[in-house]
Protein backbone atom coordinates (compact mmCIF):
# COMPACT_ATOMS: atom_id res chain seq x y z
CA UNK A 1 0.00 0.00 0.00
CA UNK A 2 2.66 2.31 0.70
CA UNK A 3 5.87 2.72 -1.17
CA UNK A 4 9.54 2.80 -0.08
CA UNK A 5 10.78 3.78 -1.97
CA UNK A 6 32.00 -0.91 -13.50
CA UNK A 7 31.62 2.74 -14.12
CA UNK A 8 34.12 2.05 -17.34
CA UNK A 9 34.40 6.07 -18.74
CA UNK A 10 36.70 8.75 -16.83
CA UNK A 11 35.17 12.33 -17.91
CA UNK A 12 36.38 15.74 -17.15
CA UNK A 13 33.92 18.29 -16.50
CA UNK A 14 34.30 22.23 -16.37
CA UNK A 15 32.28 24.42 -13.98
CA UNK A 16 31.82 27.87 -13.89
CA UNK A 17 33.46 29.20 -10.47
CA UNK A 18 31.30 32.12 -8.40
CA UNK A 19 32.76 34.38 -5.69
CA UNK A 20 29.84 36.63 -4.25
CA UNK A 21 27.25 35.38 -6.88
CA UNK A 22 29.20 37.02 -9.43
CA UNK A 23 31.11 34.58 -12.44
CA UNK A 24 34.94 35.00 -11.42
CA UNK A 25 36.47 32.15 -13.37
CA UNK A 26 36.45 29.25 -14.81
CA UNK A 27 37.97 25.70 -14.02
CA UNK A 28 38.31 22.34 -15.49
CA UNK A 29 37.58 19.64 -12.47
CA UNK A 30 39.38 17.48 -10.95
CA UNK A 31 39.02 13.67 -12.75
CA UNK A 32 35.81 12.12 -11.70
CA UNK A 33 35.34 8.50 -12.99
CA UNK A 34 32.20 7.72 -14.72
CA UNK A 35 29.55 9.03 -16.97
CA UNK A 36 26.78 8.58 -14.69
CA UNK A 37 28.72 10.11 -11.18
CA UNK A 38 29.63 13.23 -13.71
CA UNK A 39 26.41 13.43 -15.14
CA UNK A 40 24.95 13.27 -11.34
CA UNK A 41 27.17 16.09 -10.22
CA UNK A 42 26.02 18.15 -13.71
CA UNK A 43 23.00 18.35 -12.37
CA UNK A 44 24.42 20.97 -10.06
CA UNK A 45 25.66 23.42 -12.66
CA UNK A 46 28.22 24.21 -10.85
CA UNK A 47 30.11 23.20 -7.45
CA UNK A 48 30.41 26.62 -5.76
CA UNK A 49 28.21 26.56 -2.61
CA UNK A 50 26.45 29.26 -3.30
CA UNK A 51 25.56 27.72 -6.73
CA UNK A 52 24.59 24.45 -5.41
CA UNK A 53 22.15 26.05 -2.57
CA UNK A 54 20.51 27.72 -5.14
CA UNK A 55 20.04 25.24 -7.16
CA UNK A 56 18.34 23.34 -4.29
CA UNK A 57 15.84 25.54 -3.37
CA UNK A 58 15.11 25.40 -7.12
CA UNK A 59 14.50 21.59 -7.46
CA UNK A 60 12.77 21.34 -3.62
CA UNK A 61 9.19 19.94 -3.71
CA UNK A 62 7.18 21.42 -0.61
CA UNK A 63 7.02 19.65 2.09
CA UNK A 64 4.13 17.44 2.58
CA UNK A 65 2.74 16.95 6.53
CA UNK A 66 0.89 13.78 6.55
CA UNK A 67 -2.55 13.93 9.07
CA UNK A 68 -2.83 11.84 12.20
CA UNK A 69 -4.69 8.89 10.52
CA UNK A 70 -2.13 8.63 7.87
CA UNK A 71 0.80 8.79 10.07
CA UNK A 72 -0.95 5.83 11.88
CA UNK A 73 -1.20 3.74 9.12
CA UNK A 74 2.62 4.45 8.03
CA UNK A 75 3.43 3.37 10.93
CA UNK A 76 1.29 0.27 11.06
CA UNK A 77 2.45 -0.12 7.85
CA UNK A 78 5.90 -1.16 9.20
CA UNK A 79 4.93 -3.87 11.42
CA UNK A 80 7.73 -2.84 13.87
CA UNK A 81 7.37 -1.60 17.15
CA UNK A 82 8.32 1.68 18.12
CA UNK A 83 11.06 2.20 20.20
CA UNK A 84 11.64 5.34 22.61
CA UNK A 85 13.68 6.16 25.74
CA UNK A 86 16.40 9.55 26.07
CA UNK A 87 18.66 7.98 23.27
CA UNK A 88 15.71 8.41 20.48
CA UNK A 89 15.43 11.88 22.21
CA UNK A 90 18.74 12.71 21.15
CA UNK A 91 19.24 11.29 17.86
CA UNK A 92 15.46 13.12 17.00
CA UNK A 93 17.49 16.39 17.94
CA UNK A 94 20.21 15.86 16.16
CA UNK A 95 18.67 15.10 12.95
CA UNK A 96 16.94 18.64 13.25
CA UNK A 97 19.89 20.18 11.38
CA UNK A 98 19.46 18.02 8.30
CA UNK A 99 15.53 18.36 8.12
CA UNK A 100 15.80 22.01 9.07
CA UNK A 101 18.57 22.49 6.12
CA UNK A 102 16.11 20.80 3.70
CA UNK A 103 13.14 22.60 4.70
CA UNK A 104 11.38 19.23 6.19
CA UNK A 105 11.73 20.57 9.71
CA UNK A 106 8.56 19.16 11.01
CA UNK A 107 8.86 15.79 9.22
CA UNK A 108 7.55 13.02 12.03
CA UNK A 109 10.60 10.50 12.76
CA UNK A 110 10.12 7.12 13.98
CA UNK A 111 12.65 4.48 15.42
CA UNK A 112 11.56 1.34 15.03
CA UNK A 113 13.01 -1.65 16.26
CA UNK A 114 14.51 -3.90 13.72
CA UNK A 115 18.01 -5.79 13.01
CA UNK A 116 18.29 -4.27 9.72
CA UNK A 117 19.73 -0.90 9.29
CA UNK A 118 17.92 1.02 7.42
CA UNK A 119 17.14 4.68 7.14
CA UNK A 120 13.83 5.52 4.99
CA UNK A 121 11.07 7.68 3.47
CA UNK A 122 7.75 6.54 3.41
CA UNK A 123 5.47 8.45 1.14
CA UNK A 124 7.50 11.64 1.42
CA UNK A 125 5.82 12.41 4.86
CA UNK A 126 7.60 9.74 7.17
CA UNK A 127 11.05 9.08 8.28
CA UNK A 128 11.85 6.09 9.59
CA UNK A 129 15.31 4.66 10.89
CA UNK A 130 15.64 1.78 12.68
CA UNK A 131 17.23 0.53 16.24
CA UNK A 132 20.27 -1.17 13.93
CA UNK A 133 21.55 1.50 12.57
CA UNK A 134 21.71 2.86 15.61
CA UNK A 135 24.00 0.21 16.50
CA UNK A 136 26.35 0.95 14.29
CA UNK A 137 26.32 4.43 13.34
CA UNK A 138 26.98 7.62 14.74
CA UNK A 139 24.57 10.59 15.03
CA UNK A 140 26.84 11.95 12.05
CA UNK A 141 26.96 8.88 9.83
CA UNK A 142 23.22 8.70 10.51
CA UNK A 143 22.60 12.96 9.64
CA UNK A 144 24.34 11.62 5.94
CA UNK A 145 22.10 8.73 5.13
CA UNK A 146 19.15 10.93 6.33
CA UNK A 147 20.38 13.57 3.68
CA UNK A 148 20.78 11.13 1.28
CA UNK A 149 17.25 10.12 1.59
CA UNK A 150 15.68 13.64 1.86
CA UNK A 151 17.77 14.44 -1.12
CA UNK A 152 15.43 11.57 -3.02
CA UNK A 153 12.63 14.10 -2.80
CA UNK A 154 14.67 16.55 -4.85
CA UNK A 155 14.34 14.37 -8.28
CA UNK A 156 11.67 11.69 -6.92
CA UNK A 157 8.84 12.34 -10.27
CA UNK A 158 12.44 12.06 -12.60
CA UNK A 159 13.26 8.72 -10.57
CA UNK A 160 9.74 7.50 -10.52
CA UNK A 161 9.36 7.03 -14.34
CA UNK A 162 13.39 5.84 -14.32
CA UNK A 163 12.12 3.05 -12.38
CA UNK A 164 8.97 2.37 -14.29
CA UNK A 165 11.04 2.34 -17.92
CA UNK A 166 13.74 0.00 -15.86
CA UNK A 167 16.26 2.38 -17.10
CA UNK A 168 19.35 1.58 -15.19
CA UNK A 169 21.79 4.02 -15.80
CA UNK A 170 19.53 6.98 -14.69
CA UNK A 171 18.42 5.34 -11.34
CA UNK A 172 22.26 4.71 -10.79
CA UNK A 173 22.93 8.73 -11.54
CA UNK A 174 19.97 9.65 -9.12
CA UNK A 175 21.65 7.55 -6.21
CA UNK A 176 24.99 9.36 -7.05
CA UNK A 177 23.22 12.43 -7.06
CA UNK A 178 21.92 11.68 -4.13
CA UNK A 179 25.21 10.81 -2.89
CA UNK A 180 26.51 14.17 -3.39
CA UNK A 181 23.55 16.04 -1.73
CA UNK A 182 24.77 14.10 0.98
CA UNK A 183 28.00 15.29 1.08
CA UNK A 184 27.24 19.11 0.32
CA UNK A 185 24.87 18.54 3.02
CA UNK A 186 27.14 17.40 5.65
CA UNK A 187 29.44 20.07 5.01
CA UNK A 188 27.17 22.69 5.39
CA UNK A 189 26.06 21.95 8.72
CA UNK A 190 29.30 21.17 9.98
CA UNK A 191 30.04 17.93 9.76
CA UNK A 192 32.50 16.02 7.96
CA UNK A 193 31.43 14.66 4.29
CA UNK A 194 33.92 11.99 4.77
CA UNK A 195 31.61 10.33 7.52
CA UNK A 196 29.34 9.33 5.29
CA UNK A 197 31.47 7.18 3.12
CA UNK A 198 32.45 5.66 5.84
CA UNK A 199 28.63 4.65 6.97
CA UNK A 200 27.96 3.39 3.11
CA UNK A 201 30.98 1.20 3.32
CA UNK A 202 29.55 -0.75 6.77
CA UNK A 203 26.40 -0.53 5.62
CA UNK A 204 27.45 -2.00 2.60
CA UNK A 205 29.49 -5.13 4.34
CA UNK A 206 26.59 -5.68 6.74
CA UNK A 207 24.06 -6.22 3.59
CA UNK A 208 26.82 -8.32 2.20
CA UNK A 209 26.67 -10.76 5.62
CA UNK A 210 22.64 -10.47 5.44
CA UNK A 211 22.38 -11.38 1.49
CA UNK A 212 20.59 -7.91 1.15
CA UNK A 213 23.71 -6.04 -0.66
CA UNK A 214 26.61 -5.82 -3.21
CA UNK A 215 29.40 -3.99 -3.46
CA UNK A 216 28.86 -4.62 -7.17
CA UNK A 217 26.83 -2.25 -9.72
CA UNK A 218 23.20 -3.48 -9.95
CA UNK A 219 19.87 -2.03 -11.74
CA UNK A 220 19.46 0.57 -9.57
CA UNK A 221 23.05 1.57 -7.68
CA UNK A 222 25.81 2.26 -8.48
CA UNK A 223 29.16 0.13 -6.91
CA UNK A 224 30.26 1.24 -3.43
CA UNK A 225 33.61 1.79 -5.05
CA UNK A 226 31.85 4.64 -7.28
CA UNK A 227 30.51 6.06 -4.35
CA UNK A 228 33.11 6.04 -2.27
CA UNK A 229 34.98 7.59 -5.46
CA UNK A 230 32.56 10.45 -5.61
CA UNK A 231 32.24 11.06 -2.06
CA UNK A 232 36.48 12.13 -1.51
CA UNK A 233 36.18 14.07 -4.92
CA UNK A 234 33.91 15.97 -2.94
CA UNK A 235 35.00 15.88 0.23
CA UNK A 236 38.07 17.46 -1.49
CA UNK A 237 36.30 20.01 -3.25
CA UNK A 238 34.05 21.17 -0.38
CA UNK A 239 37.17 21.28 1.79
Amino acid sequence: MFKQVALSAILGITFTATVNGQINRSFTSEWIEGREATKAIARFGDLSPEVIRKRLIQMRQPAYLPGPMLEKKIIESQYLPIADGKRIDRLKASLQPVLDYHERSRMPVYVLRSEKPKAYLVESAVLIITTRIMMIASDEEIRGIVAHELAHEYVREERSRAQEAKNGELMREYELFCDAVAAFTLKEIGDDPASYRRILERLTHIGITMGSATRHESDTHPSLYARKKLNKFLSRRFD
